[in-house]
Order: C-alpha cells, then sequence, then structure tokens
C-alpha cells in the first residue's frame, strides 16, 4: 500500500512558476487581491499582519464563492492562498495580461496529505478539488511561488523554481499568559487541538492521556475530534465528567474559542513523516493564545523560534509522562513555560519580514 501512495504522491501536480515568469521584471502593483477559503489559519498565521502593514495600498479579500467582475484587474496582484474556484480562476486567465502579477502561497505538502493515510476522505476530496486539480492551469499564471518553510520549498522545487520563504508572521498577542498563571486553582485544564490530519498524533496521546488522567485527579482534558478518532478517545474509559471531545470548530469559531477560553497545558506532539516534516510552529500561536504551558515534540519545527524555558521532548510515553507530571505538580514551571512561548512568538516576529517577497508596489516602491 505505501507503494501506491509514493507512486500517487509522485503523480499529483505541484506549484510550478510559469515558464514566462522566470527572469521576467514584475510590474508594478496598485491594487493587492487575496483569494482564500477565508476565514482560514493560513490568512490568519501568515498574511493578515502583512496586509495591514500595506498602508497606502488596497487590499481587497475575496472568498472562493466570491465574485470577481467588480474589480480592475489593471496593476492587480493576486494572492492564492492554497486553494481556487472555477468561475476565479477563468477571470484571471481572461485578464492575465494587466494583471501585475500572481503569487501562489501553500503552507502544506498537499500531494503528501492527499496521498497519505491520516486524512479523512472528505478532507482529501476538497484538498483535490480546490488545491491539485487547478494547479496546471493556476501554474500558467505565476509570476511569484512562496512557502511556509524551507523544507517544503525544497520539496516542491526544482532547477528553474524560484521560490520565497513566506514565514509565520503572528499578531501580537495580548498578555493572557500571565494573568492565568497566577490564578490559584486546583484544577488544570489540559488540551490537544491537532485536527484529523493529525491521527498518529491523536493515537499517540490516547495512552499517555489516559494514564496522566488517572494520575492527576485535578486534570480535565479537552480535545477536539469527530467520527472515529472521537469515537477512539471515547474508548480510552477516562471520567466522561473530566474528558470534553469537541467536533472541530471553523476557523472564526476557533479564534474566539481559544481567546474566551484558556488552557493551563497544551499538548504539541508531531511525529516524522512526510507531511509534517514541510510544517511551520504556528501552533505556538494558538498556545499563547490561550495563555498555556506547552509540551513540544523534540523536531526541527518546533525548534525554528524554539526559546530557553520551553520543554521540547522526545516522542516517547515516558519522556512525556514526565513532562505533564512536571507541568501539573510545580505551578512555577507552568509559568516559566508559558511566558517562554509568548517570547518564542516575538521572536517568531523579528525572525520574518512583513514584506511580500518579489512584489513592486506603485506607491511603496520595491519593498522585497
Amino acid at each position: 500500500m505505501q507503494i501506491l501512495r509514493n507512486i500517487i504522491y509522485g503523480l499529483l501536480p505541484r506549484p510550478r512558476l510559469s515558464a514566462t515568469s522566470v527572469g521576467g521584471a514584475p510590474s508594478a502593483a496598485k491594487r493587492l487581491l487575496v483569494l482564500s477559503r477565508y476565514p482560514n489559519p493560513s490568512v490568519s498565521y501568515y498574511l493578515d499582519e502583512r496586509t495591514k502593514a500595506l498602508a497606502n495600498i488596497p487590499v481587497i479579500m475575496k472568498g472562493l464563492d466570491e465574485g470577481l467582475e467588480d474589480l480592475d484587474s489593471e496593476g492587480l496582484f493576486v494572492i492564492i492562498c492554497r486553494y481556487i474556484k472555477e468561475p476565479q480562476l477563468r477571470w484571471l486567465e481572461d485578464r492575465r495580461r494587466s494583471l501585475a502579477g500572481v503569487a501562489y502561497f501553500v503552507d502544506d505538502d498537499i500531494p503528501a496529505v492527499v496521498a497519505g493515510d491520516e486524512a479523512t476522505w472528505p478532507y482529501k476530496f476538497t484538498l483535490f478539488n480546490l488545491a491539485v486539480r487547478p494547479l496546471p492551469r493556476v501554474n500558467r499564471l505565476l509570476t511569484h511561488l512562496w512557502t511556509s518553510t524551507e523544507t517544503l520549498a525544497d520539496t516542491l522545487s526544482d532547477a528553474h523554481q524560484k521560490i520565497a520563504i513566506l514565514a509565520p508572521m503572528p499578531a501580537t498577542l495580548e498578555g493572557r499568559s500571565s494573568e492565568i498563571a497566577g490564578e490559584a486553582s486546583t484544577s488544570l485544564k489540559m488540551v490537544y487541538h491537532g485536527t484529523g490530519v493529525h491521527r498518529r498524533e491523536h493515537e499517540f496521546l490516547m495512552p499517555i492521556v489516559k494514564t496522566a488522567m488517572d494520575k492527576h485527579s485535578n486534570l480535565h482534558f479537552e480535545v477536539f475530534a469527530e467520527g472515529s478518532l472521537a469515537r477512539q478517545w471515547g474508548r480510552q474509559e477516562i471520567e466522561q465528567r473530566r474528558m470534553t471531545i469537541s467536533p472541530p470548530l471553523p476557523w472564526a469559531s476557533y479564534l474566539a474559542r481559544t481567546t474566551d477560553h484558556g488552557a493551563d497545558i497544551a499538548l504539541a506532539p508531531l511525529l516524522i513523516g512526510k507531511t509534517n516534516d514541510s510544517r511551520s510552529d504556528t501552533k505556538r500561536i494558538d498556545i499563547s493564545r490561550m495563555g498555556a504551558a506547552a509540551i513540544f515534540s523534540r523536531c526541527p519545527t518546533f525548534s525554528r523560534c524554539a526559546v530557553a524555558g520551553e520543554l521540547h521532548i522526545g516522542n516517547t510515553a515516558e519522556e512525556w509522562l514526565m513532562a505533564i507530571d512536571q507541568l501539573v505538580g510545580d505551578r512555577d514551571r507552568r509559568l516559566i513555560a508559558r511566558n517562554a512561548t509568548v517570547k518564542s512568538i516575538e521572536k517568531m516576529r523579528q525572525s520574518t519580514t512583513a514584506a511580500f517577497p518579489g512584489i513592486r508596489f506603485d506607491v511603496l516602491g520595491d519593498i522585497a
């Protein structure tokens, strides 16, 4: 079966710059259009803060089902964030000569997700329909190609590709961490907010969480899961009153929930694999928003913006249980870990730039 998955992975199209864009001088852009399945985490993590920095440039955000007929294409630079549908793609094709450029941004190895064995079939269908099938036509339009990590760029690159890195740029966070850490409470909330794409991480955590919950009666555990994963969590024989299994939320609802409802401990495992190897460390942003003390897998993804005081451990049950024990039993250690991840968000901001790579704007000049 793995051989078949590898064949499928190799056959699926990748984003590629058009032959005419290689070596060409980009036109100056007067306006910016972002096409996305909006709102979504990719826009929040990578694009929102950068568009806010374009104070003198009109920025237009369009969801995939919104029409573009009312837009002036002259001098318009277009960012396709992961997905596009036929009507918008046809609009771009009809106006390609008047556009200032077209960039494609991707923050996942989408062929690896489609060919892999973790994502659900409905999610794979969505990815194939919105992100894979349009690529041959999208590629003929592209003047810029951006990925979220160097690893993903290496996966997609060839001798003719010029792929720029658009690293996460989080918003400045409020000071929830110190507030929550200062509260005296005998009850602690531990969370795992991995999506269904992280099936292996869910299954890795199940026996660990079961053991931790049996040992620490003051823990309440929250996990987002649906379908077979939710049923697996329900079979762990954890006291129902001490565990919440919630279905995954739409992005806007998830933002609101994690802003309004914090956590004490957040689990952030990441196992070795083709899909995970290309991921960025945006999970830090969610954890900081909740004001939680995190436990991270020791891996290249989370080492990128690591700071002293964070907990980074190997992917063994023993190490994860020891780390949970440490955070449950030591309030000061939780505070240190929480504040460290807040600092890592600032490091994340400082390690990138607000510029969109390679775009020249009429008003601001060349900011790349």
